[in-house]
């Protein structure tokens, strides 16, 4: 009887969970949430649903679609890349608008919250958290722990912002710290604690030439949006600065990108995920920095340099973590993410140390109440520290809690593989796994006939292990099926 228990629990436990959890946000947001008095019959519509909804807009866009695609280039993984953005996104947007409500100042008022195109936005910014951890853990877990993963990750982001940006009154307007550090950092850590063999030697943590191209279109959504990214929360001179700024630090990034893609290449070949995860470190960088920053060539240069650390993460450390720290980054968000958020928190201490003391103004609330300009800087290095700590003790705890055997697993087979969580089409096996070892099979061959005509004997050894290695690979019931 247990044994037939335990396994209707496994059949049915996402089921059971985010219905319980449906009913449970469905009952707060009855009881505690109302709508603006602006936004009721008769009411007189703010202005600020007028302005901010363009704004609100762009970071929808750039959060839903742009994340998405983002992680969509593993061949057998499409599914859940797009399918698993949507649910955590969905998921998480609806648990942000209740914590931050039971935080705000409505609710120590009258113990209610309502909603404002500000709340949507932030909610929309929390969610970017878990879509940032995501982009680690995408295809070694189940959906059920993906969504414990939200569950766990949303309050604790919203307490280290509380703690970052309403305690310490830190600069972060477009979140280097409070999102894209604490997610890089939460999202390693639980990848660290859930870690399995298995991950490393699984032939699915691939892509084909067209899955590729889909974090290029992602890429291309956050470069455009991501000006509205880091201004969204500033208003006047300062939000002048912080889109102008933005802008300059993704171009520079984006230029820096191929230069230096091709200067650590052995082959001086560009790397796509180079391209990608650099072209977007201005962005993360100016984070900290979009309203500080008082001449457009320091955002030149730090999107610059969130740039080349990018690519020098990706290509140096990311492979350290993987193979000596069992650290499995699925995406590389150390290097899109993390390092340049880091970047733009040193950066923002680094221009608040070195600009003259009287560069800000005290109506310029850049400099928290009673604070210098040194002062301030030493406040924004602790809040790259705090980021980390909480980032890194809530991973732990996340990690743990989702290793329990008691939530379904993903098979050792499945890692990476859409097939045991979605119902797939017939042709599913044959154009994510038979066509790929195929199309090697094929462009082996003709690089061994080419080599007919190459007398350097290291080269004719080289192709011609190459395919017999191939062929073996390839030398399956599935590739015979297509033949028969």
């Amino acid at each position: 009887m247990a044994a037939d228990a335990k396994s209707k629990w496994n059949q049915h436990q996402f089921t059971i969970v985010l219905t319980i959890f449906q009913i449970l946000f469905l009952i707060l947001f009855a009881v505690f949430s109302e709508h603006k008095a602006g936004a009721l019959p008769g009411g007189f519509p703010e202005t600020e649903a007028q302005i901010k909804y363009t704004d609100f807009q762009d970071i929808h866009i750039a959060v839903i679609v742009g994340f998405g695609f983002l992680v969509a280039f593993l061949r057998r993984y499409s599914f859940a890349s797009f399918g698993i953005s949507l649910l955590l996104a969905a998921f998480a947007i609806e648990w942000a608008l209740i914590v931050r409500g039971f935080l705000s100042d409505e609710f120590s008022a009258n113990r209610k919250f309502n909603f404002s195109i500000y709340g949507l936005i932030n909610a929309d910014f929390t969610a970017a958290v878990v879509l940032i951890s995501f982009g680690v853990l995408f295809g070694k877990l189940s959906p059920i722990q993906y969504l414990m993963l939200a569950v766990l990750e949303v309050p604790v982001a919203v307490a280290n912002e509380w703690l970052v940006v309403k305690y310490l009154k830190v600069q972060d307007v477009g979140g280097s710290a409070i999102i894209h550090l604490f997610a890089a950092v939460f999202g390693l850590v639980v990848s660290r604690i859930t870690l399995n063999k298995n991950w490393a030697v699984s032939e699915d943590q691939d892509s084909v030439y067209h899955s590729e191209v889909f974090t290029f279109i992602g890429a291309a959504f956050l470069w455009v949006f991501w000006p509205a990214f880091n201004a969204v929360n500033t208003v006047g001179d300062a939000r002048y600065r912080a889109i102008i700024n933005s802008y300059i630090a993704l171009v520079a990034s984006t230029v820096v990108a191929f230069l230096v893609s091709q200067a650590v290449s052995k082959t001086h070949h560009f790397n796509i995920r180079h391209i990608v995860s650099a072209s977007l470190a201005g962005g993360v960088a100016l984070g900290a920095t979009a309203n500080l920053l008082l001449q457009p060539w320091h955002a030149f240069v730090v999107g610059s340099v969130a740039g080349i650390i990018s690519i020098l993460s990706f290509q140096y450390i990311t492979p350290s973590f993987n193979n000596k720290w069992s650290i499995a980054d699925t995406r590389g968000v150390l290097s899109l993410h993390g390092l340049p958020g880091l970047v733009g928190v040193l950066a923002s201490a680094i221009f608040l140390f070195i600009y003259p003391s009287n560069a800000f103004p005290e109506t310029s609330k850049i400099l928290a109440a009673g604070r210098n300009a040194n002062e301030q800087a030493l406040y924004q290095l602790l809040a790259a520290v705090v980021t980390i700590v909480v980032g890194a003790v809530g991973g732990v705890i996340t990690g743990v809690l989702l290793k329990a055997s008691f939530w379904n697993q993903v098979h050792a087979k499945e890692y990476f593989s859409d097939g045991q969580f979605f119902n797939v089409p017939e042709d599913y096996e044959f154009t994510t796994r038979v066509t790929s070892k195929i199309d090697r099979v094929e462009i082996n061959e003709k690089v061994v006939a080419a080599s007919s005509t190459i007398h350097d004997p290291e080269v004719i050894k080289m192709t011609t292990t190459t395919t017999t290695t191939t062929v073996d690979e390839a030398s399956t019931p599935l590739v015979e099926t297509p033949a028969v």
